[in-house]
């Protein structure tokens, strides 16, 4: 697979296998591709070339796909500053069921509120998401993805502007849901120590000029 900014080539074949229920971290120096190969897997970004299946569907640029979770950077999460509740947030995962329309029903709200109890974080279905802390900002962002009923989910940077005891937390959360849910789970992270001892990882990959190496 690859890919290119204009004449710029970011990818420049890498060939990925996740299997179901496995859990595949990636790591590499900043700007070496990381995150646009998590956005190029997910649909975001169209791929130069190469082929591209993930959960049987192939994937075209832009489509967007069923069953995968994405939590972005913590530095994404920053920028939004204007006023919406975490559950507002959080049921834009459902985007994809509301109809022509583009606006939750209340059977999304109840069922984004079901998965905000499931969670643990009931007590904040109507606080502002920009007065969460990381810790809590990252655990919406993944009730979001979780209402996509993923078989993969994708994470990218996880671990970042969390501090200790929340990014343990979290990632203890992720593994116990990946084990419950027997979901795919791929991880960008520079913190390999941290996610290592708290995640089950099958396979870690470091991204150097445009590939991937296996580690």
């Amino acid at each position: 697979m690859r890919f290119s900014f204009g004449s710029f080539p970011v990818l420049k074949g890498v060939d990925l296998d996740v299997a179901p229920g496995e859990t595949v971290l990636l790591t590499g120096e900043n700007g070496c591709g990381k995150s646009t190969l998590l956005k190029v897997l997910i649909g975001q970004l169209p791929r130069d070339a190469g082929e591209l299946t993930v959960l049987g569907q192939e994937v075209g640029g832009r489509t967007g796909l069923r069953h995968v979770g994405y939590v972005p950077q913590a530095n994404v999460m920053a920028k939004i500053s204007f006023p919406i509740t975490s559950r507002e947030l959080a049921v834009q995962g459902l985007t994809r069921d509301f109809g022509p329309v583009k606006i939750p029903r209340r059977v999304h709200r109840e069922r984004t509120d079901a998965e905000f109890r499931r969670m643990g974080l009931a007590d904040y279905l109507d606080v502002p998401f920009g007065e969460l802390s990381g810790g809590l900002q990252q655990r919406v962002m993944i009730t979001r993805a979780l209402l996509a009923e993923p078989r993969l989910l994708v994470l990218d940077e996880p671990t970042a502007g969390v501090d200790k005891d929340s990014r343990a937390g979290f990632l203890d959360l992720l593994r116990e849901l990946g084990e419950d849910l027997g979901m795919s789970i791929v991880v960008v992270t520079h913190d390999l120590a941290t996610v290592q001892r708290h995640l089950a990882v099958t396979t870690t990959y470091r991204m150097e000029e445009g590939t991937l190496i296996r580690c």
